[in-house]
């Protein structure tokens, strides 16, 4: 398994993100052999104060568009109306809090992205 997972955290260390209020995401690839940090992507949030309904095509567009090349988000939620449109684009959604490393690993001991 070798996958790119893009994990929503407001502080680099934790999961702990709304998909929909993320402006950024790090980067991850994610294989058997463990993972490595790849880079931080910002992105145009999903939400806009609160409010999916307010996002332009091309805002939507720009936010996948960045997260193409991932297999799946990692999120502290994610709706399931932004879990729908990440599905539509071939992208698993995972809600999960804690440590990076500690969700990561446990993503690769479940092979969820087997």
């Amino acid at each position: 398994m070798k996958a790119r997972v893009a994990v929503a955290s407001t502080d680099g260390k934790a999961v702990n993100q709304h998909f929909g209020r993320a402006d950024s995401f790090l980067i991850f690839d994610v294989g058997d052999g463990g993972f490595a940090y790849v880079e931080r992507r910002r992105v145009p949030p999903f939400c806009a104060g609160g409010d999916h309904e307010g996002r332009s095509g091309g805002e939507v567009s720009a936010l996948l568009g960045a997260l193409a090349d991932c297999r799946a988000v990692v999120a502290a939620r994610i709706g399931a109306g932004a879990a729908g449109l990440l599905d539509e684009h071939g992208i698993d959604s995972i809600e999960s809090r804690g440590a990076i490393e500690d969700v990561l690993a446990r993503i690769i001991e479940s092979k969820a992205l087997g």
